[in-house]
């Protein structure tokens, strides 16, 4: 433990120490708007509970709202900060992100409130539409709830995605190397992982029955041009937790993933294993996807398969759809979703059609 403060505070001491002249102008660094509205009109037509009943047609949404700022000194160190606000968290505004970053030709650091490297270097797959069948799933048609399923998949928050983020959006300190000859890696270290800035708290207890601290995490990301129509990448992550009490287990998740584009085309896989903290089971995660591209229009399609040991699970998604780019940062989408999930002598179905917009700005 001496030895991992000594590297952070090493790391840290070298980038307060350099000096910190803008290369022009005296104003320091001043944060700039942007974000995201992603909207949807949603039709489900799904398996439910006895009592239990689900509109057919909705209205589904995710918006954030994003404050970035960065400035580069006369000797090439950048310095920055990225805050993310989500507004529709149960029609609440709270900070989902919150952290500053240095790099220059050295790298990069990014320190506080922030996925680890496992999350920013993972390959994912093509998606049908990235917002509902993509890595992190930021719209969920089907209501978990009612479903009839049990445990965890009886969750609001019970996801299809695969995205690996063990150490979560909690404070943490990362390092991400500059890109040689097409390979790049990246270490994460999150003290804590209960997500509470502690500024004026102290340091927090390594005691907790219900929580893991000490996260390590490493990524390795390779992306190849060979040609202006055949380019590919090859990613994979690994993470684990510590449990602070023989109350709970250490917690143990890895990927690895691949991407091809030829022309128009493109395919990928990912592969994702994580024991959610359990002493026996895991989850896997198995994901191929496809596009193809034709001017403003691209066209996706996915299959989904978790395999959650710990749920005593089984979760089938195949999806299609289209995306029609109208300018850059705004396109219209639309898709189709079937799910399969068994759970022991439970077999839900459902099918889910979306018509709606993803505008960044």
């Amino acid at each position: 433990m001496k030895n991992k403060f000594l590297a952070s505070a090493a790391i840290i001491g070298a980038l307060l120490s350099t000096p910190a002249y803008a290369a022009d102008t005296n104003d320091g660094i001043k944060l700039n708007l942007g974000g995201y509205f992603k909207g949807y009109m949603s039709y489900v037509d799904q398996d439910e509970a006895t009592g239990s009943s689900v509109n057919k047609v909705d209205m589904l949404r995710t918006t954030e709202i994003h404050f970035d700022g960065k400035a580069t000194l006369e000797n090439g160190l950048t310095v920055g900060a990225h805050i993310e606000g989500q507004a529709d968290g149960g029609d609440d505004f709270f900070v989902d992100e919150s952290y500053v970053f240095f790099s220059g030709d050295w790298g990069k650091v990014n320190f506080g409130r922030t996925y680890g490297t496992p999350y920013i270097l993972q390959v994912v797959a093509p998606a049908a539409d990235s917002n509902i069948d993509g890595r992190l799933q930021l719209i969920n048609p089907i209501n978990m709830p009612a479903s009839g399923l049990t445990g965890a998949l009886a969750a609001a928050s019970y996801e299809t995605d695969y995205d690996q983020d063990v150490s979560a959006k909690v404070d943490k300190i990362s390092y991400i190397t500059p890109r040689f000859s097409g390979l790049q890696l990246g270490l994460s270290y999150t003290p804590d992982a209960s997500g509470t800035s502690r500024g004026a708290a102290g340091n927090s207890t390594d005691n907790d029955a219900a929580d893991r601290s000490q996260i390590l995490e490493g990524a390795a990301r390779y992306e190849n041009k060979v040609s202006d129509t055949f380019d590919y990448a090859i990613g994979a992550g690994y993470s684990k937790a510590q449990a602070e009490t023989s109350a709970l287990n250490d917690r143990e998740a890895w990927n690895v993933g691949v991407d091809f584009n030829i022309g128009k085309f493109g395919v990928g896989a990912a592969y994702h294993v994580d024991d959610a903290g359990s002493a026996t089971d895991d989850m896997k995660y198995s994901v191929l996807g496809a596009d193809y591209t034709e001017g403003k229009l691209v066209y996706g399609a996915s299959y989904y398969n978790k395999n959650d040991d710990v749920n005593s699970a089984d979760v089938n998604r195949y999806s299609a759809g289209v995306t029609y780019k109208v300018i850059p940062g705004m396109s219209f989408r639309g898709s189709a979703h079937y799910y399969d999930i068994e759970q022991g002598t439970t077999d839900f179905n459902a099918t889910a059609i979306l018509l709606g917009t993803d505008i960044k700005f």
